[in-house]
């Protein structure tokens, strides 16, 4: 069903679905369940995960696909909250077109602290048993919401579930995607190898970031910039805040239970963060950690059979777009929530 809450400073009202189980299920209307708050990752997506900008539009289905499975199939006492990110969808602010592009890091974290309140506020949901689902940034972004929402004075959650995106940064991540395409590039044959060597250079690629960060980092500190006459937007406020913002130093705070997936055929960021050993360290006083890099899983949360470039991310989304969620990712998440929200962890 469709819900909205304030924005913290009441200044737009944020849209989602919360998935409830049907009254026939396990549940009772009489008594408060776990609750998942879905975090998405970067973008202009929507409560369901996908993008309708002209230019940018891809549908990925991913919110209500987690949903779907985490309370349908045997109607498991479990809710699902996702939202349309500020500036998309129908969380909008009248009058302000650049709504999203305005948004700053601070301001995504705040939006989440939000549904965190009214998730918490919520008669069917005990406030005590809710989990953050994030997928890349939203992944990197979990342990600032759950250090910005105790200081709001909200329940502390009770687990984190991290989608490709534990333990990185967006300065990491791009850095190393850069890496990697220009790895790639030299790896390339034939003519196709030819020509990307003269288009994709380390000058060429490195002179292009340098040029969009003097952009973003600009006298009068612009909230978004723009470029190819105004029809591509670069949200630079956003950008600053993330380049500010250590995200492992927020994860040795982090106290709750964590459950860690990143594929080893996602080229978008690194899944070595899942291995026991590198994750014990980056979250030292969790309850408890699980990780897993299943073996074809990509970084759009779907298995790919054949090798995974990030020369062909675009026509590789496109597809895979309109494949379902990966049948073990979802498997581990519905055990995990099982164990930690639904058991006595």
């Amino acid at each position: 069903m469709e819900v909205s809450f304030p924005s913290s400073d009441r200044s737009f009202r944020i849209f989602g679905d919360l998935t409830l189980p049907k009254d026939g299920g396990e549940s009772t209307a009489h008594e408060p369940i776990p609750a998942i708050l879905v975090i998405a990752g970067s973008g202009p997506l929507d409560r369901n995960g996908n993008v309708s900008e002209l230019l940018l539009r891809m549908d990925f289905n991913t919110s209500n696909q987690i949903a779907e499975h985490m309370v349908s199939p045997s109607e498991r006492p479990i809710a699902v909250l996702s939202y349309d990110k500020r500036g998309v969808g129908k969380s909008i602010k009248k009058g302000d077109k650049n709504f999203y592009y305005r948004a700053g890091m601070m301001d995504l974290v705040s939006d989440a602290v939000e549904a965190i309140r009214f998730l918490a506020g919520h008669p069917r949901i005990d406030e005590k048993s809710i989990a953050l689902l994030g997928h890349s940034e939203g992944a990197i972004l979990l342990p600032l919401i759950c250090e910005e929402a105790r200081k709001a004075g909200l329940e502390p959650v009770k687990g984190c579930i991290f989608y490709a995106g534990l333990g990185e940064t967006v300065e990491d991540a791009t850095k190393q995607q850069r890496e990697r395409i220009l790895d790639e590039v030299q790896r390339e044959t034939g003519f196709k190898g030819w020509l990307l060597r003269r288009v994709l250079t380390r000058d060429k690629l490195m002179k292009q970031h340098a040029d969009l960060m003097a952009k973003i980092n600009s006298d009068g500190q612009p909230d978004f910039v723009s470029s190819h006459c105004g029809l591509v937007k670069t949200p630079a406020k956003w950008y600053r805040e993330h380049m500010s913002f250590d995200t492992r130093t927020a994860l040795a705070d982090i106290t709750c239970h964590c459950l860690a997936i990143t594929g080893c055929k996602d080229v978008q960021v690194r899944d070595e963060f899942c291995m026991m050993d590198r994750a014990a360290v980056l979250v030292p006083k969790a309850a408890s950690i699980e990780v897993h890099r299943p073996a074809n899983l990509t970084h759009a949360l779907r298995s790919l059979e054949c090798p995974s470039k990030i020369l062909n991310v675009k026509q590789d989304y496109s597809r895979l777009g309109k494949k379902p969620l990966d049948p073990e990712l979802l498997s581990i998440t519905r055990n995990w929530c099982d164990r930690v929200l639904l058991g006595s962890e």
